[in-house]
């Protein structure tokens, strides 16, 4: 309020109400409690004007920390420009040859003068391969002792070994029968007979042989009877298709070998090669005598001459060994006439001795029977003896 009633006011109307009675001392009452109400002021704030209450301000809001930019991009210093350096050419070096033998860098200079000191840095490097080529060499001819120069593709061979057929040859490390030390045969796929680090096919049932152009039946092998070899009993076991000399001793298996005579069915004999192994069991009821084996020539030989056309025409080749593998020279199935010079021969109508056998001995044979002409894939020497044709 602007202004109001001072002090000495506030002290007259009290005591004026104070004489008063009854419903006026009521009514002074509430104004007295009315003026109680009202705030004391001083002179002095009485002359001084009421001021409006002061509004507090919100406090200030706080500014986001300004974005900092990102740095300028160094653009790249200007290329120089170099000015280009020209390089002297060096000198060629000096190589000093000695004249008294010349070499193969001095016959590279004649040819290419301007190249000549590279070849010559390359040259000492390939002459000290030459001598490691030169060092397998001897080797190969240790594995191909039958070859001994290649003409169109095909190697030529030596006087001891057979030469090419007419058919087409199938090349192995080994062309021919390899010797008692040689490689040893790939297994075949019939029941043979491991022994002098080769296979020879053994045959445990009816066996024949074509003799003199007809078929002749060996006796079975279990009608020879055991023998008693040594304070032991041995049984018979199998025909083994097994050069003469070579049918003797023991094999890996335990059994033994023996060259004796057999006989035909319908009469006559011939030697075989009977492998004889051991059995357990009680004694046998009856014992045979082991025969002697045949003897050999003293001075017998194996040889022939085969020919790809009847009655001695076309290509030949003279062999006195064995052959078990007539592919690798181009004969399989290729032979319609033979020449036995020495000794008795078996040829058969399959590689590794095996199938059917025909023997010949020394003579003449212009036409072979259908059955064998062009139809032998190897054959062996299986008795050496005199020449006879």
């Amino acid at each position: 309020m602007h202004g109001g009633p001072n002090i000495r006011t506030r002290e007259v109307g009290v005591q004026f109400l104070l004489a008063r009675p009854s419903a006026a001392c009521v009514a002074a009452s509430m104004i007295l409690t009315a003026v109680a109400a009202i705030p004391y002021v001083t002179d002095a704030q009485a002359q001084q004007p009421n001021r409006p209450v002061a509004v507090q301000r919100a406090a200030p809001v706080q500014r986001a920390a300004p974005v900092q930019r990102a740095a300028p991009v160094q653009r790249a210093a200007p290329v120089q420009h170099v000015a280009p350096r020209v390089v002297a050419p060096r000198p060629a070096p000096q190589v000093h040859v000695n004249v008294s033998k010349p070499t193969f860098t001095q016959q590279q200079n004649r040819n290419f003068p301007a190249a000549n000191p590279n070849l010559q840095r390359v040259n000492p490097n390939l002459q000290r391969v030459n001598p490691n080529v030169q060092r397998i060499n001897p080797n190969a001819q240790k594995l191909n002792p039958n070859l001994v120069q290649q003409k169109g593709g095909l190697p030529l061979q030596s006087n001891n070994a057979l030469k090419l057929g007419p058919g087409k040859p199938n090349f192995n490390p080994v062309l021919l029968k390899p010797g008692s030390g040689g490689v040893q045969q790939i297994k075949p796929a019939f029941p043979v007979v491991n022994f002098h680090n080769k296979f020879w096919p053994i045959l445990k049932g009816p066996k024949f042989v074509w003799l003199g152009g007809h078929r002749r039946f060996f006796v079975p092998v279990g009608l020879l009877g055991v023998a008693l070899i040594g304070g032991s009993y041995w049984y018979p076991d199998g025909y083994v298709s097994m050069e003469g000399p070579a049918c003797t001793g023991f094999t890996p298996d335990g059994c033994q070998l023996h060259w004796r005579m057999v006989d035909f069915e319908d009469g006559g004999a011939e030697p075989q090669c009977v492998q004889y192994c051991p059995q357990a069991g009680p004694p046998p009821a009856q014992v045979a005598t082991l025969p002697p084996p045949p003897a050999f020539a003293a001075d017998g030989t194996c040889q022939l001459t085969i020919f790809a056309e009847p009655n001695f025409a076309g290509a030949s080749a003279p062999t006195g060994d064995g052959q078990p593998n007539l592919s690798q020279t181009g004969w399989l199935n290729e032979i319609s006439s033979i020449q036995v010079q020495a000794g008795t021969w078996d040829f058969f109508t399959d590689e590794n001795f095996g199938g059917e056998s025909m023997r010949l001995s020394a003579g003449p044979y212009p036409i072979l029977a259908p059955e064998w002409s062009k139809r032998i894939g190897s054959f062996m020497c299986v008795q050496p003896g005199p020449p006879g044709a």
